[in-house]
């Protein structure tokens, strides 16, 4: 279980051992693809907290979050204010000078119980909303902490009598910080559970920091008996600041591990900062041996906080990474603030 580091330090020593081709072509494909972004507009997201049932302009939490066109992946990418990030489809912009506010769909209450705990008696509390952002067809899922998640709207709608989520199952894994070789018994643990909104459809993936990632549900069940997940494979990856150009001994490193969900056949990519980011596993299997993930290209986004009105020169900046997984062929976004966005490649 060992695990493997993503970084550009060695790349000079590399191509004089004639070892770092495949490397340099990623930085070449990085340099040659890099289209950009584009900004296509803001929204402010408010999150009700577990057990307030309406909105308050003081005491509920509200999120600034700006929505970019991502041209290299062709997708939307929506960062919050915390440095959350969640992917969805770019194909359902709307020409228009004015923005929509979203639309809030419903709220979720869900409750994950704290490592080492069989019962709900001591179970944290987390509140989440869902709203579709109807200048873009997307579906949004977001915490009390500020964790997003995105998916498609398609032909979902406001329930007229929202349900309660189902829970389905919860679990427990180990996350290495970077540079922590093997597991042990002071690595990390998080604490997670899975529920069922019956209004979309959609998995929750609740971890015990009060990060969230949806995937689809229409193929899962709930377990009549619990299975362990199955540990797959573990990077580490660095991620750049915003004034950071280049990768250095000191840019910030995170561990990363990929379990798979036996009860639905999920892949969980989990950092060592408690973040999460959940995606079918298809027909990937556990490989032999973790390979590097490949660095695609580096991004920094500007995003304004809720009570920010127009972009200004104190405007807070998040640098982000795109990787590949070369385990599985999905890539991911990572935030500097430690936020995982795993997605397909293509459309």
């Amino acid at each position: 279980m060992k695990r493997v580091t993503c970084t550009r330090l060695a790349l000079a020593g590399l191509l004089l051992a004639g070892l770092g081709v495949g490397f340099l072509s990623s930085l070449l494909y990085a340099q040659e693809a890099n289209k950009g972004l584009t900004w296509k507009h803001g929204l402010n997201f408010q999150v009700r907290k577990a057990g307030q049932t309406k909105f308050d302009e003081k005491d509920t939490p509200k999120f600034g979050t700006e929505i970019f066109h991502d041209k290299d992946i062709d997708k939307a990418i929506y960062i919050a204010e915390t440095g959350a990030l969640g992917i969805g489809v770019a194909d359902k912009f709307k020409k228009q000078d004015e923005v929509d506010p979203p639309k809030l769909f419903h709220g979720l209450e869900v409750r994950v119980r704290p490592i080492g705990e069989k019962d709900f008696d001591k179970a944290l509390k987390f509140g989440v909303e869902v709203f579709k952002d109807v200048n873009a067809d997307n579906l949004v899922y977001i915490s009390e902490k500020g964790s997003i998640s995105v998916l498609p709207a398609g032909s979902l709608s406001a329930p007229d009598k929202p349900k309660d989520p189902e829970w389905s199952h919860g679990l427990e894994v180990k996350v290495r910080k970077a540079g922590e070789k093997e597991f042990s018994d002071t690595t990390k643990k998080v604490s997670l559970e899975v529920h069922k909104d019956k209004n979309t459809n959609q998995l929750t993936y609740t971890t015990d920091a009060g990060a969230i990632a949806v995937v689809d549900a229409r193929d899962a069940t709930k377990p009549t008996e619990v299975k362990s997940p199955t540990w797959s494979h573990a990077f580490e990856v660095k991620v750049r600041k915003p004034d950071e150009k280049e990768f250095t001994k000191d840019t910030r490193a995170f561990g990363v591990e990929v379990y798979r969900d036996e009860n639905n056949n999920n892949l969980l990519y989990i950092t060592e900062t408690g973040a999460i980011s959940v995606i079918p596993a298809g027909g990937a299997t556990k490989p032999a041996n973790s390979k590097e993930p490949k660095w695609l290209y580096g991004r920094v986004f500007r995003v304004r906080k809720a009570d920010e009105k127009d972009f200004n020169d104190k405007t807070q900046k998040h640098g982000a990474e795109i990787y590949q997984d070369e385990n599985t062929n999905y890539r991911f976004y990572m935030t500097e603030s430690g936020w995982i966005c795993v997605f397909p490649p293509g459309k």
